[in-house]
């Protein structure tokens, strides 16, 4: 299945704030929604940008390349025209998507039982800001997240009281 794009010159990027001058950028705009680093290599780092279209209400990505910052090392020249070739540069329209990821993590020999810190929303949105969103963003996603799953959740959980395993 393709992937559905639309292709933006660079006076578009620019009028939806991509590429931003700094990250930190995504807290002022109002159509960058997360600008992500995906990985270094010699002389410069890639980057995606992931923005809200103002004439079709779309939210698209878009890969660039910035200069590393090195602090006070010197570094190579960085890219040109943030390593886009040509008159445009092609988007891809995308979507917020909550995934479970498993991690591994250090084994303490406490366990780690009660209730969570925090509420189902506030642990949801502090995940999605974890990875770039901005919070109204996160909010909003983990409030849909709640709504669309709410069901599945305490069907579950209903069938862990039934198994046994839930009994106090």
């Amino acid at each position: 299945m393709a992937n559905r794009t639309r292709r933006f010159t660079f006076a578009e990027l620019a009028e939806h704030d991509v590429p931003p001058d700094s990250p930190e950028d995504v807290l002022f705009s109002q159509t960058l929604i997360v600008d992500e680093h995906l990985r270094n290599s010699k002389y410069s780092q890639e980057r995606r940008a992931i923005f809200r279209a103002d004439d079709d209400g779309k939210t698209y990505a878009v890969t660039y390349e910035a200069n590393v910052d090195a602090a006070d090392y010197e570094v190579g020249p960085g890219p040109d025209n943030h390593g886009w070739h040509g008159d445009t540069v092609e988007a891809t329209e995308v979507m917020q998507r909550a995934l479970i990821v498993a991690q591994w993590v250090p084994v303490t020999d406490e366990p780690d039982f009660g209730p969570p810190k925090a509420s189902a929303i506030d642990s949801l949105t502090a995940l999605w800001e974890e990875n770039g969103a901005r919070t109204s963003v996160a909010r909003e996603a983990a409030a849909q997240w709640i709504v669309d799953h709410a069901d599945e959740i305490a069907d579950l959980y209903d069938t862990y009281l039934a198994s046994g395993e839930g009994a106090l």
